[in-house]
């Protein structure tokens, strides 16, 4: 590999940093599909790894070199190959296939090495130019959906039903992935196996009788009933669809512009996982919706299975771990199970091929004892099935697969029922069991309106009855007949002591107002692990569903403890924030801020502490308690009866029609054109003219003088409220406030200027139920949250800039760009003047800038928000604040001890190193030392230093961090963000913690 070293050296890449050679000795770093294929299959000569994900194979003067292309598409692991042919180099996209070339994408040849070195690598840029060349859609598994959706499409157009045109479909990728596993076959060879072609199975497909024979032949050969066809069935079958089945296997165009891609698939190598994904396509959208099922992406599989089944499996000597996914659709979660349970066997009994009998009854029994599932829908639990068979045959030589029988499931293991149906036999069957963990994604739909009288709401009413009887403290609560609420508190009753659930839901249950009583039971019954948040990544994470609004996701772990007392139980919190990394690669990236730990009580007592723990930290909440603790709310003063009234506008449509002749004629305020921040379109000509409507609302919430405000608000986060004195008429866009007497107009203004501050944009970030989560509105009761004072400073500037909003209408041109620019100077010193009248520290500012000036654009991607993970450099303002921050901190106490903290900035265009050291006053040394480096230097130092093993963990994690015998180091990645004081706070902190502790021991 004489080539292949040099590109090595060319790359930065080693054996320390990333790179496994294939001819030395290593842990597997792999489940046991991607390992044994890379090893056995794919086979390259060295490999280097992200995240232990094997991102760029090397090959050296490869032979086969077409075959083994197309294998590294089927593989669909390794967005990367370099190949090294003699001098030349080649390098290819792993994740597309040009047809028309039969080989992998041509990225370039050894002019392009430079694009994938070290640190272009592990920092994102490499992704970030080549980002398109790994769209999804160039993928096999994408492919392969399309083909198959293309297919059944077809098939129900020639007069097939959905059920039958699932079970023929099921039935020929089982042909396909025994034909390429190269499992012999004995059909019609009175005993003389052989291996099949796909040419071969074409041709028998066009002969009914003999599909009819062959699929009893299968049926009894390996005894599972897979996606069950009677003879009348396949009668049934138009011999066009046959025809259509043979296109689609050929390779030919099975809908107008398509062409299926089945004669390059390998299902040798395809991942069984992805057959799962067909149960999406084979319910369809409207059974997708109806019921609220959305099939679940590997990765978030892989992440609930870590955090579960592994831990048990990795510290328990036994292979037994019994799963129960009560939603189960596709299987995934129990396919995914059954791998790491038959891995452990092995391992425990390395000599299993010894006794190839023995050993299939053992993987037969493993599913029996520990796998079961169950969903109402039975095209669901038939691809569960298929799922689970295809998984016994992935661990099993194809001369062993040619004998096994799989074993009878549907009734046994898995149930076509319904989760709520408390009278079902499954209740029986599976209660005998002790189960150690249930898992899942259940149905996310919300029942509001509905009249029927579901399953799972008469579930939750009768337990709300047994528990009244059982004088239960708090009574269980499920809001908006949110399924998902329900699936989360039945599984107690599937639980012993030690059963753990794993469950991904929407994440709306855990900010919701109406939800609060669900959470409210929770939080008592039970004890909560861990909550990965995905809110932030939400458009990312099911962006192959078919669903067209992107909800949010949390996974919850937890246990049911009605007998424990959960107060003192903590629970850590992630969030995942978006990066390039897990956009293209669904790498988990987690900064240091996003991990937090919270006990279970504060979440009791502080129910919007929920949304805090997503964009914001502890300092935020402390920041946020205080607000809410110390001064007064809106609401609170606008409760006033006496003084003022409050209410949403007129209702347009809906079932009711009632009088508003009333309203006809009189001023109407249009929300999409009459309001903006600090302004009302009082010279409007625009009259109500709707004499019937839903909600016609009383007469005095139109009455002046008034502030409005919209329903949604700025991409700022900011509010859209303004003043107006006249009597007007709305929509229920719009919300009033109204007072009484025109001598608390002041307190009206007051209001909408704080409303209209960055206040109300930080506090909505980190509080309001929706904003970052899933759409940018807020609930009246949100709005009114905000804490309220009255300020004169805030009143006046309110008004200048209302009069100037006046002003800038009643002109255009110079004039008006002019006073446009004063607006903006007195809006900042609104804020300031708001801050101000609420006692913010220094700290205070730094926090709310850092979510008003950093979080919010990149949520909402203003213009130029990429700067926010721009490089600073080596004498940045933003780098020397936060430097300054911790010298002023820590030398205030040294001082008195005769002692200085000093720091060495080791300074790159990635990376940043801060080395502080205490040292004596009497050393005449500046406190700043600066110099620049190379990238590859500081990694160097890094090294050299002993600190960490410094790879790409350090670019996934953000920061590393620690002690040293006179000082203290933090590095990280050369972003601005990660260098802001409001970040700045959190790390002193953390150190001066430290120290804290450090000294008490």
């Amino acid at each position: 590999m004489v080539h292949l070293h040099k590109i090595f050296t060319k790359l930065n890449l080693s054996e320390g940093n990333g790179l496994f050679l294939s001819n030395t000795q290593r842990e597997s770093l792999f489940s046991n599909r991607i390992e044994r294929l890379l090893v056995n299959v794919i086979k390259p000569d060295a490999f280097f790894c992200v995240d232990n994900k094997p991102f760029i194979l090397f090959f050296e003067n490869l032979k086969n070199k077409k075959e083994k292309l197309k294998q590294i598409w089927n593989y669909n692991e390794s967005p990367i190959i370099i190949i090294s042919e003699n001098d030349s180099v080649e390098i290819y996209n792993g994740f597309e296939f040009i047809v028309q070339n039969e080989s992998l994408k041509f990225l370039g040849g050894g002019d392009k090495l430079d694009d994938f070195n070290y640190f272009e690598l592990v920092t994102g840029d490499t992704w970030e130019k080549y980002e398109k060349n790994f769209n999804t859609t160039n993928r096999v598994d994408y492919h392969l959906l399309s083909n198959i959706k293309a297919t059944r499409e077809k098939l129900i157009l020639q007069s097939l039903s959905s059920e039958l045109a699932n079970s023929i479909l099921g039935k020929i990728i089982f042909v396909r992935y025994l034909i390429d596993r190269k499992v012999k076959l004995d059909f019609e060879q009175q005993g003389e196996s052989r291996f099949w072609t796909n040419d071969e199975f074409c041709e028998l497909l066009l002969d009914k009788n003999r599909v009819i024979s062959f699929f009893e032949y299968l049926k009894v050969k390996f005894n599972g009933d897979l996606f069950p066809l009677t003879d009348n069935d396949i009668n049934s079958i138009p011999i066009s669809c046959f025809n259509t089945l043979v296109q689609l296997l050929l390779g030919n165009e099975v809908s107008s512009g398509q062409i299926s891609l089945f004669d390059l698939y390998d299902f040798s190598i395809i991942p069984v996982e992805f057959i799962s994904n067909i149960y999406e396509l084979f319910i369809g959208q409207n059974e997708q919706e109806k019921e609220g099922a959305y099939y679940t992406p590997l990765f978030l599989v892989d992440y609930v299975l870590a955090e579960t089944v592994e831990q048990k499996l990795r510290y328990k000597k036994s292979s037994d771990c019994k799963v129960l996914d009560p939603s189960c659709g596709s299987g995934i979660f129990l396919v995914e199970t059954l791998r790491k349970i038959i891995e452990k066997y092995q391992k425990n009994n390395p000599k299993y091929l010894d006794d190839p009998e023995n050993y299939k009854r053992e993987l037969n029994q493993l599913v029996f004892d520990n796998i079961f599932g169950i969903d109402k829908d039975k095209s669901a639990i038939n691809v569960a099935i298929f799922s689970i068979y295809l998984t016994l045959l992935d661990y099993q030589n194809p001369s062993d697969i040619e004998s096994f029988r799989f074993p009878v499931l549907k009734g046994v293991n898995f149930f076509v029922n319904d989760f709520f149906d408390t009278k079902a036999i499954f209740n029986n069957i599976i209660n005998v069991h002790s189960f150690d963990f249930i898992l899942g994604n259940p149905p996310w739909k919300r029942g509001k309106g509905e009249k029927k009288y579901p399953l799972f709401d008469q579930y939750i009413d009768r337990r709300k009855k047994e528990e009244e009887t059982a004088d239960s403290s708090i009574e269980i609560k499920i809001s908006n007949k949110e399924i998902a609420q329900a699936f989360v508190l039945r599984t107690s009753d599937f639980s012993s002591k030690n059963t753990k659930v794993g469950f991904i839901v929407t994440s709306k249950i855990l900010y919701n107002l109406n939800a609060k009583g669900f959470r409210e039971y929770f939080l008592d019954k039970f004890l909560i692990y861990k909550v990965f948040e995905l809110s932030p990544v939400r458009k990312e994470i099911f962006n192959n569903s078919n669903d067209k609004a992107v909800a949010p996701a949390s996974i919850l772990f937890y246990k049911y403890s009605p007998d424990e007392l959960t107060d003192e139980n903590v629970i850590e919190h992630i969030t995942l924030k978006p990066s390039r990394f897990f956009s293209l690669f669904k790498i988990f990236t987690i900064q240091r801020a996003d991990y937090k730990r919270v006990v279970q009580k504060r979440l009791k007592d502080y129910d919007y502490l929920w949304k805090v723990l997503v964009y914001g930290n502890y300092l935020d909440f402390n920041l946020i308690r205080r607000l809410k603790e110390k001064y007064e709310s809106i609401l609170d003063i606008i409760n006033d009866v006496e003084k003022f009234y409050f209410g949403q506008g007129i209702q347009v449509g809906g079932g009711d029609k009632r009088d508003a002749s009333v309203h006809v004629g009189k001023k109407y305020i249009n929300s999409r054109k009459d309001i903006e921040p600090f302004w009302i379109n009082s010279s409007t000509n625009e009259k109500w003219d709707e004499p019937i409507v839903h909600r016609p609302k009383v007469e005095k919430l139109f009455r002046g003088p008034m502030i409005l405000i919209t329903k949604g608000f700025k991409k700022t986060f900011r509010c859209v409220s303004g003043y107006i004195d006249d009597d007007v008429v709305f929509r229920d866009a719009l919300t009033s406030i109204n007072a009484f007497d025109v001598a608390d107009s002041d307190i009206l203004k007051l209001i909408s200027g704080i409303l209209n501050s960055s206040l109300f944009s930080y506090i909505n970030l980190q509080t309001f139920s929706s904003s970052g989560i899933e759409r940018e509105q807020a609930h009246n009761t949100e709005k009114f949250s905000i804490p309220f004072v009255f300020d004169k400073s805030i009143l006046s500037i309110y008004n200048e800039i209302v009069n100037l909003k006046k002003e800038l209408k009643s002109f255009t041109g110079i004039i008006s760009g002019s006073n446009n620019s004063i607006i903006d100077l007195k809006i900042k010193e609104l804020d300031a003047a708001v801050l101000s009248a609420f006692s913010f520290s220094d700290q205070d500012q730094d926090l709310l800038k850092y979510s008003t000036d950093v979080m919010i654009p990149i949520i909402m991607k203003h213009k130029g928000h990429e700067r926010k993970f721009a490089s600073l450099n080596l004498d940045s303002h933003i780098l020397m604040d936060y430097i300054s921050m911790f010298l002023d901190s820590f030398n205030s106490v040294y001082k008195k001890q005769n002692l200085k903290l000093i720091v060495d900035v080791k300074h790159s265009s990635q990376i940043i190193g801060l080395f502080f050291k205490v040292v004596s006053q009497k050393q005449n040394i500046n406190s700043i030392e600066t110099s620049g480096m190379s990238d590859n230097a500081i990694l160097s130092m890094l090294l050299s230093l002993g600190i960490h093993k410094v790879t790409d963990r350090l670019f996934i994690q953000k920061d590393i961090r620690g002690f040293e015998e006179d000082g203290f180091y933090i590095i990280k990645p050369n972003e601005y963000k990660l260098w802001h004081k409001g970040i700045a706070h959190l790390d002193l902190n953390e150190f001066k913690n430290a120290i804290l502790m450090a000294g008490k021991k």
